[in-house]
């Protein structure tokens, strides 16, 4: 992330079993317990999260304007491309953004839902190698992973996987602020944003995660803790702990909503000892089911024809 991140003044509140109410109001949809989300929730794979974390470290730095930079571009292209449904692009010229598109089948809609993470790295002490395994290799694994997973099912409105350059700095503006002016530009309808950023770091093993929200999306932030009752995700959460400069911002600043989840620690971001020993698969896996689950439910998910 851009900026670390820093406590701010406000209770340090746990979302356990049956508090989802005190972050939703009476007009919030709580749709409850979805069999095919639970179906879901099982199919994000550890080991793929693992895979796509240590090939991005491999790339030596990922800092804007180094070749690891493009080559890692090239990857997650060629791997978003590989997964059968989605569109895929490079958005922003030479941000190289990487955004895969998996229509709605709702030919009304034109709301999109954007999953998202930064895919650049960086290292205060040599930004020639900059590793950055947990900022932000795994938010980038979880996204390919989610995107790798939903593509097997059919969704009422159109889901948006985003890779974005540029987070970490090397540049003038971040690459997800340049593609969200264009979309504010372009009339776009995004419903909702979706960041993850370091997002798999839990050494001690406690599976604390804060949930950052703003006003409009109290609701969402409600949603994701219900359903990490319902699918017994198993995350201890709290809300609004920490703020940091990641790309999440970018949406709030033309107005659209966004949730971003975060880690209660920096841990080895930022520094050369970022690699891919220093990960949780374990805590990134239901950090994505987490967010996954409740983005199935307002994207209006559906099983495939033939399932």
């Amino acid at each position: 992330m851009r900026t670390k991140y820093a406590a701010i003044g406000m209770v340090v509140v746990l979302l356990a079993t049956g508090s989802a109410a005190v972050l939703l109001t009476k007009e919030c949809d709580r749709p409850g317990y979805d069999p095919l989300v639970a179906d879901m929730v099982l199919k994000i794979d550890e080991g793929e999260i693992y895979s796509t974390i240590y090939d991005l470290q491999n790339f030596t730095s990922r800092y804007y304007g180094y070749s690891g930079n493009e080559l890692a571009s090239v990857y997650l292209f060629e791997r978003m491309s590989s997964i059968p449904g989605l569109q895929v692009e490079f958005q922003g010229g030479a941000y190289r953004n990487v955004i895969a598109t998996l229509p709605g089948t709702d030919d009304a809609s034109t709301k999109l839902f954007v999953i998202g993470a930064h895919y650049d790295s960086e290292s205060s002490e040599d930004p020639g190698y900059a590793p950055g395994a947990t900022d932000n290799g795994g938010g980038a694994a979880i996204v390919l992973e989610l995107a790798r997973v939903m593509s097997q099912y059919i969704f009422d409105h159109t889901v948006v996987f985003a890779l974005w350059n540029a987070e970490e700095g090397g540049a003038e503006v971040m690459g997800s602020k340049v593609y969200v002016q264009e979309a504010k530009a372009s009339g776009l309808d995004i419903a909702l944003y979706l960041n993850f950023d370091s997002a798999c770091y839990d050494p001690d093993g406690s599976m604390v995660l804060d949930i950052m929200f703003e006003e409009s999306t109290r609701c969402v932030a409600g949603l994701m803790s219900e359903s990490n009752q319902l699918y017994k995700i198993g995350l201890k959460l709290t809300y609004n702990v920490h703020t940091c400069g990641s790309d999440h911002r970018a949406f709030w600043a033309e107005g659209y909503p966004a949730v971003m989840t975060h880690q209660p620690e920096h841990g080895p971001a930022h520094t050369a000892n970022d690699t891919v020993d220093q990960v949780s698969t374990l805590f990134a896996k239901r950090n994505g089911q987490l967010g996954m689950s409740a983005m199935a439910h307002l994207a209006g998910v559906h099983a495939m024809a033939d399932e």
